[in-house]
């Protein structure tokens, strides 16, 4: 992985979502951990720390999750927002699998907006699940 190219698009990413005139908080989230670490250790425990089947767990997870994230990204574009629901409850429930903490609160809250139809608030939260997701990669790559 290019860590200089993925601390790049972090930046980006957090400067555009900083720079939007939004009604909510990006720190709202700041007080998530990016990975659940009971989670992190039980997958360890449970694979006896073999890392090869660590990096192997997470590597199919980041493997459906950029699938999932670009078809929430689509559908969000083009205001198909049952399918949205659907990716949206999928990344949620392999996120939770694999402990990210942070992404799943931002997906819960997004979900909810959606059933609340506050499409605004969709909107700004889809850059901050961006953002969750990459950190959360980030962070599980230096850990495996």
């Amino acid at each position: 992985m290019n860590s200089g190219f993925a601390n790049n698009n972090l930046f980006a990413m957090k400067n555009s979502v900083k720079n939007m005139n939004i009604s909510f908080e990006l720190s709202e989230y700041d007080k998530f951990n990016v990975v659940d670490m009971e989670i992190f250790d039980m997958i360890k425990i449970q694979t006896e720390n073999d890392s090869s089947i660590i990096r192997e767990i997470y590597l199919s997870y980041f493997s459906e999750a950029e699938v999932l994230i670009k078809l929430i990204n689509e559908y969000f574009n083009k205001k198909k927002y049952e399918k949205l629901k659907v990716s949206l409850h999928t990344l949620s429930g392999i996120s939770a699998t694999v402990g990210a903490l942070k992404l799943r609160e931002v997906i819960k809250d997004t979900e909810y907006a959606l059933i609340l139809q506050e499409y605004m608030k969709v909107s700004w939260l889809i850059p901050v699940l961006n953002l969750s997701y990459h950190e959360f990669k980030r962070s599980i790559n230096q850990m495996i």
